[in-house]
């Protein structure tokens, strides 16, 4: 994997479970902290590889069990470097439910780079069903459009995003692709990313 296919696949698992806080230290400065967390840790510390790879930087892997929850993974790098880099990316900051967007980086790429993206978003926010068929399911209803929109340029299948309401508050919103599309959209070693180098 070429560097630009790991910033891509990077971007795409950013996307699903990383974030831009916006963070103050005890003196009332910015301390930058790019964050990313999920409940396996095996996708955490190549996401920890991954950003080394790119920005020559290491962060720290740390876990945080609650009852009666799965234990949570986490990476976390202060780093004014990295996290102004991924700004200039397009990338957002703070809460990135309604304005996470698909980057112009990605936009941009060949397809074996978009579909790394789409690996790295599968990764975190996807799931492939018994059936074959593929689905991202999360909170960004603008991102799941454009990835909609990028999925159709890429394979030529228009597909709708729905939309879903939990305990009659929240919002979610929900991309799929039946097995024959997933299979035309995704290289066959596309869900054995996670254990490559």
């Amino acid at each position: 994997m070429n560097k630009k296919e790991k910033l891509a696949l990077f971007l795409g698992m950013l996307s699903g479970d990383g974030c831009l806080s916006i963070k103050y230290n005890g003196e009332g400065y910015r301390d930058y902290p790019v964050y990313f967390c999920n409940t396996n840790k095996k996708l955490v510390e190549k996401f920890r590889k991954l950003f080394f790879d790119i920005f020559g930087v290491y962060g720290k892997i740390y876990s945080e069990k609650k009852e009666n929850k799965q234990r949570l993974w986490y990476f976390n790098k202060h780093s004014t470097y990295v996290y102004g880099e991924l700004i200039e990316l397009g990338f957002p900051q703070g809460v990135k439910r309604d304005k996470l967007r698909i980057l112009p980086i990605v936009k941009n790429r060949n397809n074996k780079e978009k579909r790394y993206f789409i690996q790295g978003l599968l990764l975190t926010d996807g799931s492939i069903k018994k059936n074959g068929s593929l689905m991202f399911h999360m909170g960004s209803k603008l991102f799941l459009k454009d990835l909609s929109a990028l999925i159709n340029e890429m394979i030529g299948v228009k597909r709708p995003v729905k939309e879903f309401v939990q305990r009659d508050k929240f919002k979610s919103y929900q991309l799929t692709l039946n097995k024959a599309n997933k299979d035309r959209l995704l290289s066959p070693r596309a869900t054995m990313v996670l254990e490559r180098s």
